[in-house]
């Protein structure tokens, strides 16, 4: 018995150790204490949360053969109240993440949420054609995107160039109604991160438009108080 506990012994005196996880750093998530007031928005604003660190917690498993520290990284989300009016409230967020590598990445989030419903809303759920409105207002956005582009480039951009074309509006961008003139939205606000519509030393594109005449008309009953028309 006495040699089987020795030899034990130093079998576990050769065997090496695996290195604790390194404590996680970095992670950041915030959201106005105002929002407390609305439980269920909290619940899914934790929900994404846990989410976010689920998927960034791992990286701290042990440490990189090469590059950055892993007390350099980060992934932050900030929301704040962008909006609201009598059944939707209205957030934006930044996000941001650096995990190695040359730079890290940021970009504008949004979050729509129906305040009767207790539920996120995307942007074409506000609307009972989804592609019709896509259609009324993609040539406002891209006359907004070639302005902008034009403000960052100097010159205009043909069409046939890399980051020259106007990515499709309900799949490329962020997108919200913004900003309420005597209880109605008045314009719409949009988002592209960094090689979206250009390339990462552009940054992102945070565009605005009018509500164009006709929109209203293709949104659904329950949100077409909240529209001009």
């Amino acid at each position: 018995m006495t040699i089987r506990l020795l030899l034990l012994s130093l079998s576990l005196m050769a065997t090496p150790l695996a290195a604790a996880p390194a404590k996680v750093t970095g992670f950041s998530y915030v959201w106005p204490k105002t929002l407390e007031k609305t439980p269920a928005l909290v619940a899914f604003l934790k929900k994404d949360r846990a989410a976010q660190y689920k998927d960034y917690a791992p990286l701290f498993n042990e440490p990189p053969e090469a590059g950055p520290p892993l007390d350099s990284y980060e992934n932050g989300t900030s929301w704040t109240v962008q909006t609201t009016l009598p059944g939707l409230l209205i957030l934006t967020g930044q996000r941001w993440a650096y995990t190695g590598g040359a730079h890290g990445y940021g970009y504008t989030d949004s979050l729509i949420w129906d305040m009767k419903a207790a539920r996120v809303t995307s942007f074409s759920g506000l609307f009972a054609n989804p592609k019709a409105a896509e259609a009324l207002l993609t040539p406002l956005y891209c006359r907004a995107l070639d302005k902008e582009r034009l403000v960052k480039r100097g010159e205009p951009t043909p069409r046939d160039d890399i980051f020259g074309d106007c990515p499709k509006l309900f799949e490329s961008a962020e997108i919200w109604p913004d900003k309420p003139v005597y209880g109605k939205f008045s314009r719409i606000g949009m988002s592209l991160g960094a090689y979206t519509a250009g390339p990462y030393a552009e940054g992102g594109y945070d565009l605005e438009i009018v509500i164009p005449k006709g929109l209203k008309a293709l949104v659904k009953p329950q949100y077409q108080a909240l529209f001009p028309g």
